[in-house]
């Protein structure tokens, strides 16, 4: 009887629907694929930060509640929130949010101090009340996220999140950290006409902030890179500059007419602009990062191209179309330089940037296909991967960042607001779906008939379990195969092979299989055998 084998994985998803590199697959998502033995397992799961608890405040505002009773408070604030006030000493403060409180609060805990604590508004569970559009990773250890409707958030390394400050002038269109030739570093963020800036790491209450321009031209995106000490800002038709000696000027560069800047990379001491025709914001470049290969990525329709100035065909696609934000793009890791200098030069004399696997938050994408891809290749013994990594099914993906190891993804969902970090201690479900499969030449009479498949794998830890599907002639629907017992799923504690029953007939095959894991051990899948006649 006639085998059909699948034992290579690690291709990635394919370009085409039957045919692609060794092992790749028509789609999959939440597998880990890259990894030196070439089997089927689960990728990491993803877990919400900022969820608030006893010492956590949020909100877009300072607000005062000065508590003068040893007791919690219970002040008249239609949102409460946990928060540490400003002595340091834990209170159960319930703080109006976005206003100030109206009267002290009663309160039963010792706490003799005005509360600087934010809190959310009502209904939500975390820190988050807008899209974090930017991370910004700084030098004082923390990593801060600034948001679509103005807040800006800070975490510490302990992925503690805090509501920090609200800009009055709402959206934040662009962030970075900048540092300056007075020996000060400082954290510049952009509004729809200003350029605002905090110093690193300043007041605790941010009451040093102050503004360094208002005569940025209103635009949707205000993307900066740092070049050079220098702050280099998207300005709708131009790019503005804040220099390393502090000064500004909203007209660096007059772009070609017709052009807006949206997203920039800094390669080799130049900025890299990425831009969008007027009257066509769909066409334009959304993001673009440098890893192994220059890679931008075009369009509301998934494509990615080289951004190596050179090549013009596009790379990839994501599956299901859809797009990035400019800041929905970043490296797995933290992307090092190699600088060469001559001693008799000023600076540097050339710059090669070493990156790793390009990651891309994708959103609108056609359903069940939204998430942080992975481009890219871990060894040079490897090809050019595309994998679906982290699934996560929301209205937007704001931006990604990857913060020690760790990878951060903001999003919105309805009126939830959130960031997702991987989790390193739970996997999560992972699904393969294999190229479609034509049988073999055979009589005209002859339909070829699938008559049940072997799934072999290691010792499958207790409680994780296996599922097997298979779809026929390109229908729509798949249909769930049952083991030889009748059971939709394969559940023996340190069971090595699995038995489906198909006894179906198609010409065009194809199978997916669904891998449950059980906290963080994973299923994992060596061989795919389907016996045919």
């Amino acid at each position: 009887m006639p085998i059909l084998e699948d034992k290579n994985f690690s291709g990635g998803i394919s370009s085409f629907s039957d045919k692609g590199l060794l092992g790749s697959f028509k789609f999959g998502s939440n597998l880990s694929i890259r990894k030196s033995v070439d089997s089927l397992t689960c990728g990491q799961a993803l877990v919400d930060e900022g969820i608030l608890g006893p010492s956590h405040s949020s909100s877009p505002s300072l607000s005062q509640s000065p508590s003068l009773s040893p007791s919690s408070s219970v002040s008249p604030s239609p949102s409460p929130s946990r928060s540490v006030s400003a002595s340091q000493s834990p209170s159960a403060s319930a703080s109006s949010s976005m206003s100030s409180s109206p009267s002290p609060s009663g309160s039963q805990s010792p706490s003799s101090s005005v509360s600087h604590s934010l809190s959310p508004s009502a209904g939500l569970n975390n820190v988050f009340v807008d899209l974090i559009r930017f991370f910004v990773k700084c030098s004082d250890g923390n990593t801060y996220g600034f948001g679509n409707a103005g807040n800006i958030y800070r975490r510490h390394s302990d992925a503690f999140w805090r509501n920090v400050y609200k800009d009055p002038d709402g959206e934040i269109k662009g962030a970075i950290e900048k540092p300056s030739s007075a020996g000060k570093t400082y954290l510049q963020w952009a509004t729809s006409t200003k350029l605002m800036q905090k110093e690193i790491p300043g007041a605790d209450d941010w009451s040093d902030t102050e503004i360094v321009a208002e005569n940025l031209t209103d635009s949707e995106w205000h993307t900066m890179i740092q070049l050079g000490g220098a702050n280099i800002i998207c300005n709708k038709s131009w790019l503005a500059m804040c220099g390393y000696d502090d000064s500004f000027t909203n007209e660096a560069l007059d772009l070609i007419p017709g052009n807006v800047a949206k997203t920039m990379v800094e390669r080799d001491g130049r900025a890299i602009i990425g831009t969008f025709k007027t009257g066509f914001p769909d066409k334009g470049i959304n993001g673009m990062i440098d890893t192994e290969v220059p890679l931008s990525q075009v369009g509301d329709n998934g494509e990615l191209f080289f951004a190596n100035m050179s090549d013009t065909m596009p790379a990839k696609r994501f599956p299901g179309g859809g797009k990035v934000n400019p800041g929905g793009v970043t490296n797995e890791i933290e992307q090092v330089n190699f600088f060469e200098w001559d001693q008799d030069a000023l600076s540097w004399i050339d710059k090669q940037s070493v990156g790793n696997m390009s990651l891309w938050g994708v959103f609108d994408a056609d359903a069940g296909k939204n998430g942080v891809y992975s481009y890219g290749r871990k060894n040079k013994e490897q090809n050019f991967t595309l994998n679906l990594e982290y699934a996560l099914e929301v209205d937007q993906i704001g931006a990604v960042v990857n913060v020690e190891g760790v990878t951060l993804i903001s999003y919105v969902d309805g009126s939830d607001f959130g960031v997702k970090a991987v989790d390193s201690a739970t996997k999560a479900q992972g699904t393969w779906e294999s190229l479609e499969f034509k049988s073999p030449m055979k009589l005209p009479e002859s339909i070829t008939e699938w008559k049940y498949a072997e799934v072999f794998m290691e010792a499958l830890p207790e409680g994780a379990n296996i599922e097997f599907w298979y779809k026929m002639n390109k229908v729509d629907d798949w249909t769930q195969a049952k083991t030889a017992s009748g059971e939709t799923n394969f559940s023996t504690s340190g069971g090595k092979k699995a038995v489906f029953r198909i006894g179906a007939q198609g010409d065009v095959y194809e199978r997916k299989i669904i891998m449950n894991p059980i906290g963080n051990l994973s299923p994992e899948i060596f061989r795919v055998r389907t016996y045919f006649q």
